[in-house]
């Protein structure tokens, strides 16, 4: 009898663990707390917390006004607030640092955590901070697939609308296809031409390295080119089958590309050869990349 009372005490606990892991991002602000609560209520499976904060707001200078001063004082006990609830649920929280240009650095936060949880869901709450970071992070919710709440929208000041880069398509569709992967991986890798502020490398130089590594994603009608490098199948350590890349082929994969904003085409002909196309990574196509190649911990 003890044994099966332990047992339905100890199944749910399994049950727990096998549950999705759920990251909450919260922007550090006034309303913090009170947003967190409200999270909290409406997903009571989050496992994760971060509280993403301006590097400013944890700056005291001396030129800040009174009513300045109190703003940021507001803000940080919000977030020790948050700290405190998420601590006596046992969620693990925190508290992390964004620098301008608010773009890259919270950039660089979200890879970071999404490194350390690959499977996890994402949840944003932008209801504090500056608007360059909000802005940031919402484009960031949706590369992740996350969702993104804004609450007490009323208090945020009337200004002109600015462009979102948004994404038009998911992390994981660009990792299911190498060939996409293989363009980014190239275009992000090379160092392309010199004096230029991207790196740029022309299309017959991105042929002949896909044309090494393409791999085709259809079961029937492929056609086979030789294998005169004499590569291996990675798992089997027999020779490999070697796909036969068309120039049509490429070029719909270029195409693709540049029309999901991954990649950019530059049509700057060289003297020897004026139809000479060139290509570059856009800042989408990198980060697209990057998330792309995270890699889910092997499980047991």
């Amino acid at each position: 009898m003890r044994a099966l009372q332990q047992a339905f005490i100890i199944a749910p606990r399994m049950l727990i663990m096998a549950r999705q892991e759920r990251v909450h991002i919260i922007t550090a602000g006034e309303n913090s707390f009170p947003a967190f609560a409200a999270a909290l209520r409406d997903n009571p499976d989050i496992s994760h917390t971060f509280v993403v904060a301006d590097i400013e707001l944890y700056t005291n200078r001396e030129q800040d006004a009174g009513a300045v001063r109190a703003g940021k004082e507001s803000a940080r006990e919000a977030v020790e607030k948050v700290k405190s609830l998420a601590g006596s649920l046992k969620i693990p929280v925190a508290l992390v640092y964004v620098t301008p240009p608010a773009d890259s650095s919270a950039r660089e936060v979200i890879l970071k955590i999404r490194k350390a949880h690959p499977d996890a869901r994402f949840s944003f709450d932008l209801s504090g901070g500056s608007k360059e970071m909000c802005l940031a992070l919402f484009t960031l919710s949706l590369w992740v697939q996350g969702d993104a709440y804004f609450a007490f929208a009323d208090r945020m000041e009337a200004s002109a609308g600015a462009k979102l880069a948004v994404p038009k398509i998911a992390a994981e569709t660009v990792a299911a296809n190498p060939n996409y992967l293989k363009i980014l991986q190239t275009l992000y890798n090379t160092p392309g031409k010199q004096d230029h502020p991207l790196r740029v490398v022309p299309r017959s130089y991105l042929f002949n390295q896909l044309t090494a590594a393409y791999i085709s994603l259809r079961k029937k009608g492929v056609k086979v080119a030789p294998n005169t490098m004499g590569k291996t199948n990675l798992y089997t350590g027999k020779k490999a089958i070697m796909h036969s890349l068309s120039q049509g082929t490429c070029s719909s994969f270029l195409n693709t590309l540049v029309g999901l904003d991954l990649i950019q085409e530059l049509p700057e002909g060289s003297v020897s050869n004026k139809k000479e196309k060139y290509y570059a990574i856009t800042p989408s196509g990198a980060l697209a990349l990057q998330l792309a190649e995270i890699k889910s911990p092997k499980r047991e």
